[in-house]
């Protein structure tokens, strides 16, 4: 583990930017987010239930009117309704979804500017532990080739599991 933190803050210190880069692209793939996609989606989705808020009055004046029968306009509200309902649903849900992702950035952020004072650390303690390390998983013992081996595995902090050192 010791080996593993200094590893990560030494790549840290290296090249800050690009160990942002990796740990938050890593991120993104879990979560499969593009932003501009997402704000694009947003904004359709607005314009949309603008449009159907448009509709309802259109429909009202024309049954108003005469125009169009009773039975037609519950037809048609109900349909624009649903639709907008599910609209709405989506927009809350992209919105979700941005704001997890401005979380996970600001996560990844915290990670490295942790993980950066501890580049020079020579022995782990419980408050370096604690401040790092969310929980580490071992395996059982296994007998290959003859020889004993067990999977160590370090989830962070702020950042979940990273596979392997990111150099």
């Amino acid at each position: 583990m010791l080996k593993d933190i200094q590893e990560l803050a030494k790549t840290a210190f290296k090249d800050a930017d690009a160990f942002y880069q990796r740990l938050s692209s890593r991120m993104e793939r879990r979560y499969l987010l593009d932003a501009s996609q997402t704000q694009k989606e947003c904004q359709r989705l607005e314009s949309r239930n603008q449009e159907i808020d448009g509709m309802f009055l259109s429909l009202y004046t024309d049954k108003a009117k005469g125009i169009l029968t009773e039975q037609r306009f519950m037809k048609l509200t109900a349909t624009l309704e649903q639709e907008q309902e599910a609209n709405q649903k989506r927009l809350q849900d992209l919105m979700l979804m941005m704001r997890h992702s401005d979380e996970q950035e600001n996560e990844v952020r915290t990670f490295i500017k942790e993980i950066r004072r501890y580049a020079t650390i020579e022995e782990l303690d419980e408050a370096v532990l604690n401040r790092l390390i969310s929980k580490i998983l071992v395996s059982e013992v296994k007998k290959i080739d003859g020889q004993k081996v067990q999977e160590v595995r370090i989830i962070y902090n702020f950042v979940g599991e990273i596979p392997e050192i990111i150099v």
